[in-house]
């Protein structure tokens, strides 16, 4: 999908290891709020996305002054024995009093907090045990094959209230919910988090939740929903699109690979699979079956595709099949995302990176694919190799660098194509989302900095300079560092995205990649789905900084 880069120049010497620069990280203003004194709750339940509990405070002990004066003198008793004392039925008045005194909005804002706490539990796949982290998992055995060519039960309670059910919840709407200023992240590096729960957040009460959170409006979910009804009408009956038509302003090669996986993660993102008897569920069925009928033994897609574009199938394949397992855990996709996800491993050059042949040296634009692709198997449960994910530390170290800059930084803020190339916007957005599922904390200075100059290039700043491939980047980078930067973004991609969809006409609800650097090789298919991904990004995935929501 990108071009060519010039040739290589000299190679630069590695760059030296990091120091201390950035040892003092950005610290989030306190959003601690004051201690509320709440009914009792039984079984303390636990926060299914922080892991903290939800404490309550007892009513205070009921006391009764003696009717006459005791006969000698002694010392009172004590407040434990005068409770252990107390009569059932007193306590009990108590405690109903204490619900019924209750203000209602914070009633509800209790029982609709427990709900979407209880929703977000998600268990630890057996397959992954409980000590799997992001960087560690037990490597998969490869051999030394050849590479083929490109060619609860319910908490009770003595109260009288009243919690809806789960059909109640998922259909209310989310004015109702007092969403909290900050709406804690998935931390994908801790032991105790699944990893699975990056892709949990795309239906239901979590969806709503996470749209309203993060800045998303009813204007973005309109836009979502003209482009993939767009997108139905240009399936084909064999299951696959087209990058090339029936539709005006298609490419100019076809790539159904690549068409059929890109469509397919558009419905993926907003939570239509083949199991969630949804109104897209025959598509993705048919989208499916296509891309099962076309992967080889070795986990190959893209045989059918063109050049260099096949490289770029073939990760996006690999995350579509590995999300749609993550999602539904049907057993037949399992063998197909492990095929796939070896194949990737196999393919990974010894710098680190991957391009547009097994395992030559990297590019910054393929390896960002295929680091979603092995990311994306991870989140569904799948076994991933951690040392390919170290290696791919070492080839952002060559591509990392100040922008403006051709040689290798390792204190620049900016990412370039080859390790020769200057910084890009795009290529910055691309290696800092890397950067970040591999590890970096949204508050290294590195990071502050790269977000930076992503905002200095919104969409808004220059009218006439598309790039979907940018936007959707920028997009999902930002979303996961969160704060200011992702304000500054949002409010210019929901504005901006939106206005520039088709309103009328066969092509209604896509988008038109006139004047995009990729027009030809993606057309308008590549520029509706890239479109879809950034509108969904607010519940896509989980964002990876605490503090993304403030």
């Amino acid at each position: 999908m990108l071009n060519d880069t010039p040739k290589k120049g000299s190679t630069p010497p590695p760059p030296p290891p990091y120091s201390s620069k950035f040892s003092h990280p950005i610290t989030p203003p306190s959003t601690t709020a004051p201690p509320v004194a709440t009914p009792p709750v039984v079984g303390r339940p636990t926060n299914g996305i922080g892991g903290q509990p939800i404490h309550s405070i007892a009513p205070p002990p009921f006391t009764q002054a003696p009717t006459q004066p005791p006969p000698q003198l002694s010392a009172p008793p004590s407040a434990v024995e005068l409770e252990e004392h107390e009569p059932v039925e007193q306590r009990s008045l108590l405690e109903r009093l204490a619900w019924r005194e209750t203000p209602s909005w914070l009633v509800s804002l209790i029982v609709h907090l427990a709900i979407v706490l209880l929703l977000a539990i998600v268990p630890l796949s057996e397959r992954i045990g409980n000590a799997i982290t992001l960087l560690s998992g037990e490597a998969f055995s490869e051999g030394t094959e050849e590479l083929s060519s490109y060619e609860l039960s319910p908490v009770e309670s003595e109260s009288d209230l009243e919690i809806p059910n789960v059909e109640e919840l998922t259909s209310m709407q989310i004015e109702e919910i007092d969403v909290p200023s900050v709406v804690p992240a998935v931390d994908l590096s801790s032991p105790e988090i699944s990893i699975k729960k990056g892709l949990m957040g795309r239906t239901g009460i979590m969806k709503e939740t996470l749209l309203k959170a993060y800045g998303g409006t009813k204007g973005t979910e309109d836009a979502v929903a003209a482009g993939l009804e767009w997108l139905a009408r240009q399936q084909r009956s064999n299951g696959s699109w087209s990058l090339v038509g029936p539709y005006k302003g298609g490419a100019t090669t076809e790539n159904e690979s690549a068409a059929t996986a890109m469509a397919m993660l558009a419905f993926l993102g907003a939570g239509h699979t083949h199991k969630s008897d949804s109104q897209y569920s025959k598509n993705v069925k048919n989208g499916m079956s296509f891309l099962l009928s076309i992967q080889d033994d070795e986990g190959f897609f893209a045989k059918k595709a063109i050049g260099n574009q096949r490289t770029y199938s073939q990760a996006q394949c690999t995350i579509a099949i590995c999300e749609l397992y993550g999602l539904t855990n049907d057993p037949l996709l399992e063998p197909v995302a492990m095929r796939a996800i070896r194949y990737a491993q196999r393919a990974q050059a010894d710098d680190g990176g991957w391009r547009y042949n097994p395992r030559e040296p990297g590019d910054m634009s393929v390896t960002g694919w295929y680091v979603m692709a092995l990311m994306s198997a991870r989140m569904a449960g799948l076994i991933v190799d951690s040392d390919k994910l170290d290696r791919v530390q070492n080839f952002l170290n060559k591509v990392q660098k100040k922008r403006n800059q051709t040689e290798p930084d390792p204190y620049g803020e900016a990412y370039s194509y080859m390790s020769y190339s200057k910084a890009s916007p795009a290529m910055t957005a691309e290696g800092m989302l890397c950067r970040m599922y591999l590890g970096w904390k949204a508050s290294d200075g590195r990071i502050v900095t790269g977000s930076e100059y992503l905002c200095e290039n919104r969409i808004d700043q220059d009218k006439n300079r598309i790039s979907f491939y940018y936007w959707y980047y920028a997009t999902t980078a930002l979303h996961h560092v969160g704060g200011d930067y992702w304000k500054q973004w949002n409010e210019s991609m929901k504005t901006h995205l939106p206005a520039m969809q088709e309103q009328a006409g066969p092509n209604k609800g896509s988008w038109n990649a006139s004047g995009d650097p990729h027009e030809g090789g993606g057309g308008r298919l590549y520029a509706t789905c890239f479109s879809i991904f950034c509108l969904e990004t607010y519940y896509r995935h989980l964002p990876l900084n605490q503090y993304s929501a403030q």
